[in-house]
């Protein structure tokens, strides 16, 4: 008797951990509302199996569960909710694969004591807590899968995929999985280093586009940046030009007297300081190549203001046989690089040498720098102060 009221609480705790945590990993609100439609559905569908074990029997309602609970479960998920089918597929597949942790915590403990009521009972317990921890744990990150590109869901849906297949086709359907086979029993493990592979050829490609998303991106803002300098830069030349224009006679008068009285070096130095002034109000171009030029630009300020001595020496074409994206990355790393390892020094101590050039089709770039703390060289080259 007490077995027979396990077993019915056992699939009863079943069938809602199933329904609940599929909804759960498609990311649908534990609401009042939602909690009841789900309970209610829940129900039709025990009194579904419950009338095909009555009238059909335990054998039978087990090969046709996948029909009669599965399916009407995808189809709920996908019609009610609004979800693709690929996503409610993958949520139920996903929730049958979690409910193997109380399954074999079960019969563990079944082999221990080879008592059918501590079978079912383990289980329902480990059902309840598994259910906690999921929708507690793992549920938000679930949410977030189902968000990915439906290719990537494919490619994560099969291990699930496989294992229903695999426990339907050898345990239930057939005695496959008793039968003591080494291909039956390796081919799990087979199947998990085949989606491993595949996960982890889709994490690298998502990557490398998140990375190369983020360049992307600080290209913009140095772009942005860079424009802004330019205009800054006009107005100031604007502003520059109209005073000189304004003070062109006495700039003149004053340059005229002194060549009359022969004081020709002050002249000079008049003179090289007016071409100092309008210099400084015009912007610095490094090179020709636009992404070098806005890439030394934006660092440009950060040397000044930290006293840097920066020494480029660039000869290098308009285009290059190098992307913008890894471009930006290597030049921008390096540089900064090399900035926070002259910070430390004395004003007076702060160098960076910088050359740029192209060597049979190739770009070439050598940075050095002074720094305060020795690094750490993994290789067998040694250190030395620059």
């Amino acid at each position: 008797m007490l077995t027979s009221v396990l077993t019915i609480l056992h699939h009863a705790v079943t069938l809602l951990f199933g329904v609940y945590l599929s909804a759960a990993f498609l990311g649908i609100r534990m609401s009042r509302k939602n909690i009841v439609i789900l309970f209610g559905f829940s129900s039709a569908l025990g009194v579904v199996c419950a009338l095909s074990f009555i009238f059909f029997g335990d054998v039978f309602t087990t090969q046709v569960y996948p029909l009669i609970i599965h399916l009407p479960l995808i189809l709920f998920l996908t019609l009610y909710y609004k979800y693709t089918a690929l996503r409610s597929v993958l949520s139920v597949l996903t929730a049958y694969l979690c409910c193997q942790i109380s399954k074999w915590i079960g019969l563990a403990m079944l082999d221990i004591t080879e008592l059918e009521w501590v079978y079912y009972s383990v289980r329902i317990v480990t059902t309840v807590v598994i259910f906690s921890v999921l929708i507690r744990f793992v549920s938000n990150a679930a949410t977030q899968l189902m968000q990915k590109p439906p290719k990537a869901l494919l490619i994560f849906s099969i291990l699930p995929f496989t294992y229903y297949l695999f426990d339907y086709v050898t345990g239930v359907y057939t005695t496959l999985i008793y039968s003591g086979r080494e291909v039956v029993a390796e081919f799990l493990g087979f199947v998990l280093s085949f989606v491993y592979l595949l996960f982890l050829l889709v994490y690298f490609r998502q990557y490398e586009e998140k990375r190369e998303a983020e360049q992307r991106s600080r290209i913009l803002k140095m772009q942005q940046e860079q424009t802004q300098k330019e205009i800054e830069a006009q107005r100031r030349s604007a502003y520059t030009v109209s005073l000189l224009r304004h003070d062109m006679r006495h700039f003149l008068t004053t340059i005229s007297a002194y060549i009359d009285s022969g004081e020709y070096d002050q002249a000079k130095e008049y003179i090289s300081g007016i071409v100092s002034y309008v210099d400084r109000t015009s912007m610095h171009k490094f090179c020709k190549n636009e992404i070098v030029n806005m890439i030394l630009s934006s660092y440009e300020n950060v040397m000044e203001e930290n006293r840097i001595d920066f020494k480029p020496s660039i000869c290098i074409p308009e285009r290059l046989p190098v992307s913008d994206v890894d471009l930006t990355s290597i030049l921008s790393n390096a540089l900064e690089n090399a900035i926070h390892a002259v910070l430390p020094l004395e004003a007076e101590k702060r160098h960076i040498v910088l050359h740029l050039r192209m060597d049979d089709g190739k770009l070439l770039i050598s940075l050095k720098n002074t720094f305060a703390e020795k690094p750490v060289m993994t290789g067998t080259a040694t250190a030395s102060s620059r």
